[in-house]
């Protein structure tokens, strides 16, 4: 998709042109620490091991640091995932905010293999619920829809999600800009009932549901 990439470089902004507090100071807490951290290198070690090392590519790496600073920057109570997550991004959500409970669809032993180097806060999606279910069941702030849970395919499950939003809650969508499907998918969303926040990174696309503020749709440098 070389001409929306062309089109998300001509129309994103750095943080010196922002006048919203609140996405100012995010984009200084979140997107643009670049800064060490011991957490990274044992990402980096699990990926390797779950993953395999050819996985932890550049870009890939890049995304799991910021889930790991988006977790640490909000600290939800729970994350929620939907599609199929890395072993990477899983020890990034949950390395966020240890106290932060990540719950996935994946299996037992993915998790035994987590908690045996350190990521001890990872849960299993409960099998006999579908995603409406599980939305209601773990009363979470912050679901990851990964790339094949997101486009016009699923739009019922992606409606459930924003029906169930509230102040608090963020939505994190990867792959918006993926095929002409996904950015079909995430321009319906931003135009979603009681959206107030969206945030265009490229990779990924975050909505927000805050109160009191003016709509607002923003490209981000990233």
């Amino acid at each position: 998709m070389l001409g929306s990439y062309l089109k998300y470089l001509m129309q994103r902004k750095s943080k010196y042109s922002i006048h919203s507090p609140f996405v100012y100071d995010f984009m200084v807490k979140v997107l643009n620490d670049n800064g060490s951290n011991r957490d990274y290198d044992l990402m980096l070690r699990v990926s390797h091991l779950v993953d395999g090392k050819r996985f932890a590519t550049r870009s890939r790496r890049k995304q799991a640091r910021f889930l790991y600073r988006l977790v640490g920057y909000l600290e939800p109570e729970t994350v929620l995932s939907f599609g199929k997550v890395s072993a990477l991004n899983t020890s990034a959500l949950a390395l966020g905010n240890l106290q932060t409970k990540v719950y996935l669809e994946q299996t037992t032993e993915f998790l035994e293999t987590l908690s045996s180097m350190g990521v001890v806060n990872v849960n299993l999606i409960h099998p006999d619920a579908d995603e409406e279910e599980q939305l209601e069941r773990y009363n979470t702030g912050f679901v990851l829809y990964g790339l094949e849970d997101f486009g016009e395919d699923n739009w019922n499950n992606l409606e459930d999600g924003m029906a169930q939003a509230d102040d608090d809650t963020v939505l994190v969508f990867e792959g918006i800009h993926h095929s002409r499907r996904t950015e079909a998918a995430w321009e319906a969303i931003k135009e979603g009932e009681g959206v107030t926040l969206t945030m265009d990174l490229y990779s990924m696309g975050l909505v927000f549901f805050r109160e009191g503020i003016e709509k607002q749709d923003f490209v981000l440098k990233y």
